[in-house]
């Protein structure tokens, strides 16, 4: 019974985490896209205004889309972190007694837990981390293109969309914890601190 409920617990987390990787990566994919043409764009060629323009409502549609992930993983986010954390700190707590005694299946359970988890964080956090860089490269590409040759007007609208890359869109857990390789760390940090306490109590 154990194992099948442990087989359904994995085959839905890596249905979630699958989807969510994959519509990040596309939308990152997407984003690479926009810079390879903001990059290569023609001046020379006809129709400079309206292929210009195509590329920045492009930037839109894909800053909304953007938001619109942002918005709907922030709580499932929140949870993730939450649970890995708690759970990192007591499957190591969990380790630590059976390494006390000698209880090797123990150990093996809940090494296995731990490196499951600290896997499905760091794919988190690494995907949060090439999300914002991804969203902030776009101006940094758009003023490496020859801007300098380009129409007034359209100069102009480049620097609007340069401002907005500034404040790219992240990956937040709850709105207020980005989702980052620091953010990683940290939580690393805080679990490994909780352990040394725990186990200095252990040892008293």
């Amino acid at each position: 019974m154990e194992f099948i409920v442990l087989v359904l617990t994995c085959t839905c987390n890596h249905g979630n985490d699958s989807l969510f990787l994959n519509i990040t990566l596309h939308m990152c994919g997407q984003v690479k896209i926009l810079k390879t043409n903001f990059i290569n764009f023609n001046i020379s060629s006809p129709q400079v205004y309206g292929r210009f323009n195509a590329l920045i409502q492009k930037h839109n549609y894909l800053m909304e889309l953007a938001k619109k992930l942002a918005e709907s993983i922030n709580f499932v986010l929140l949870t993730q972190l939450f649970i890995s954390s708690i759970l990192l700190c007591i499957m190591g707590f969990q380790f630590i007694l059976a390494l006390k005694m000698n209880n090797v299946v123990v150990m093996g359970k809940s090494l296995m837990v731990l490196c499951t988890f600290l896997t499905q964080l760091s794919v988190y956090s690494f995907v949060g981390d090439y999300f914002k860089n991804q969203m902030e490269e776009i101006g940094l590409f758009i003023y490496q293109s020859s801007w300098y040759n380009l129409p007034i007007k359209l100069m102009k609208n480049l620097i609007f969309i340069i401002m907005r890359t500034r404040s790219p869109v992240k990956l937040q857990a709850g709105n207020y914890i980005v989702v980052n390789l620091a953010t990683y760390m940290s939580i690393l940090k805080t679990s490994i601190s909780y352990l040394s306490v725990l186990r200095v109590m252990i040892d008293t």
